[in-house]
C-alpha cells in the first residue's frame, strides 16, 4: 500500500495505490461519508498482488487537502469532477479505469463520474449508494432545501455534533466500539478507520479530519440528478443493496424506467456496511465484473 497525492486547485488530493504502482488501473474505489480510503484497506489489499487498485480520500476526506465550503454544498458532482481529474492526471491525460467502485458517497459518486464522462470506466460497482427519491430532490431544489434537510435529517444533526476531538486514538476506539453502527463489522475495519479519521495533535490528543459540518452537508446536498445519470450508463453496472437499513432500496423501483440494465442484488443478512461485514463477497463481485 503506497500514498500518493495529485495537485489540485487550492490543495491535493489524496489516494492509496494497491499493488502495481504504475500502469493502467484495474479497480478505482471511492469511500463512504465521513470516512476515508484506508478504512476499506482489508477489502482491497488481497486484490493488490495480481491487480491495480487505487483508492482516493475524497474531498473534505482523509488526507485530501482540497478547500471546503459546506454552506456551498449542495450536490456531489464536484467530488465526481475530483475523481475525474484525478484519474485523468493518473492516466496521463486521459482518465481511466477498468472499473469503478464505491461504498454509499462513493458509489453515487462513481455513478455521477461515469455519467460525466461515459468512457471513464469499463464497468461500474455501486455498493448500497446513497440515493434519494425524486420527489424529496423536487424540495431540495426549493431555496434553503439543504439547509433545511440539515435540521431535519437525523443522520445530519448527528454529524454536525459530531465530537471532533479526543484526548487519544485509545479513547476513540473505545467510544466508537460502543457504538451500534460499528458492531457489525468485522475485526480491524474499525481500527483502520479510527488510525486514518484522526490526525494527531503536537499535545498528543487527536481530531477528526473530516470536519463535522462538511460532513453534515454531503449528507444533504443531493441536488444532483440521479434518474439523469441513471439514463447515461452505458457501461456495465451493478448494485449491491442491504438487506436492512439500505440508502439506495428506495430508489429500486425507478431502476426499470432509468436503468433498466443495471444487475440488483439484495445482500442477504447484511445492513448499509457491506464491505465491513462481507468484504470477500465483495471482491467476488469485484472479479466477476473485472
Amino acid at each position: 500500500m503506497q500514498r500518493f497525492s495529485i495537485p489540485g486547485q487550492g490543495g491535493h488530493l489524496s489516494g492509496l495505490n494497491f499493488g502495481r504502482s504504475e500502469g493502467p488501473i484495474d479497480v478505482t474505489f471511492l469511500h463512504a461519508t465521513g470516512f476515508s480510503a484506508s478504512t476499506y484497506r482489508q477489502l482491497l489489499e488481497p486484490l493488490g498482488p495480481d491487480l491495480r487498485v487505487v483508492a482516493f480520500d475524497l474531498r473534505g476526506h482523509g488526507h485530501t487537502s482540497l478547500p471546503t465550503h459546506p454552506k456551498r454544498l449542495v450536490n456531489w458532482y464536484q467530488y465526481a469532477d475530483d475523481v475525474i481529474h484525478a484519474l485523468t492526471q493518473l492516466g496521463d491525460g486521459k482518465p481511466s479505469t477498468r472499473l469503478i467502485a464505491g461504498h454509499s458517497l462513493g458509489g453515487t459518486v462513481a455513478l455521477l463520474a461515469q455519467a460525466r464522462h461515459p468512457s471513464l470506466a469499463k464497468g461500474l460497482l455501486m455498493i448500497d449508494p446513497a440515493m434519494i427519491l425524486p420527489r424529496l430532490r423536487r424540495w431540495l431544489m426549493m431555496p434553503f432545501g439543504p439547509r433545511l434537510l440539515q435540521r431535519r435529517l437525523p443522520i445530519a444533526r448527528g454529524a454536525a455534533r459530531r465530537r471532533a476531538s479526543f484526548p487519544n486514538l485509545h479513547e476513540v476506539l473505545a467510544s466508537y466500539s460502543k457504538r451500534d453502527a460499528f458492531r457489525s463489522w468485522l475485526p480491524g475495519f474499525l481500527d483502520d478507520y479510527i488510525n486514518d479519521a484522526f490526525a494527531q495533535r503536537a499535545d498528543g490528543s487527536v481530531t477528526l479530519r473530516c470536519d463535522p459540518a462538511w460532513e453534515s452537508a454531503t449528507f444533504c446536498a443531493h441536488r444532483h440528478d440521479l434518474a439523469h445519470a441513471l439514463k447515461q450508463l452505458r457501461a456495465p453496472a451493478r448494485m449491491m443493496v442491504a438487506e436492512r437499513q439500505s440508502t439506495s432500496a428506495r430508489i429500486l423501483p425507478f431502476l426499470n424506467d432509468w436503468a433498466p440494465s443495471v444487475q440488483v442484488e439484495q445482500v442477504v443478512g447484511s445492513s448499509h456496511f457491506i464491505p465491513m461485514e462481507q468484504p470477500e463477497l465483495v471482491r467476488s463481485r469485484m472479479l466477476q465484473m473485472l
